[in-house]
């Protein structure tokens, strides 16, 4: 895991921030100090805060791929044995077009997210990806949720 130090108790106000923060991510600070109900200064104070102990780790915009000509999006499964697990840092440097990659356990070893300008892009990609280990491939219909990370749960703000 990246859990990496203690983690920063956060309370309501932390929340509400980055609730906020996630929902509008170009919100001035006036606009977030009205949202949580604090001063300007108490907000930017909060804000720094949440920067500092990296639980705000950037700010992003969201693109849609297609607009940038990567109509097709790939999952794909890869399984690499031992010295082999090195390779794959090059093909991530190689390929930006892996817009995400997850170490995971259980049968696969990766899981990566890809977008292509087209199946011969798609192809060339897994292809590299194949020199390193054995990959499974699946095509994405649609994206059907693609959620901020949510807040911790608080006593009684979730039923079971």
């Amino acid at each position: 895991m990246t859990n990496e130090g203690p983690v920063r108790d956060l309370d309501a106000v932390d929340h509400a921030l980055l609730t906020a923060v996630q929902r509008d991510g170009r919100a001035t600070l006036a606009e977030l100090a009205d949202a949580i109900q604090l001063s300007v200064s108490a907000t930017r104070a909060r804000l720094r805060g949440l920067e500092q102990n990296r639980t705000i780790t950037a700010y992003a915009a969201r693109v849609d791929a297609e607009a940038l000509g990567y109509p097709l999006r790939a999952v794909v499964r890869m399984k690499v044995h031992g010295s082999l697990y090195d390779k794959v840092a090059s093909v991530l440097d190689r390929r930006p077009q892996i817009v995400r990659c997850l170490r995971v356990t259980g049968e696969s070893c990766y899981l990566m997210e890809i977008v292509a300008t087209g199946m011969k892009d798609l192809e060339a990609i897994t292809s590299d990806l194949a020199r390193i280990g054995s990959i499974t491939t699946d095509l994405v219909y649609e994206i059907v949720a693609d959620k901020p990370t949510p807040p911790l749960p608080r006593a009684g703000d979730y039923v079971a």
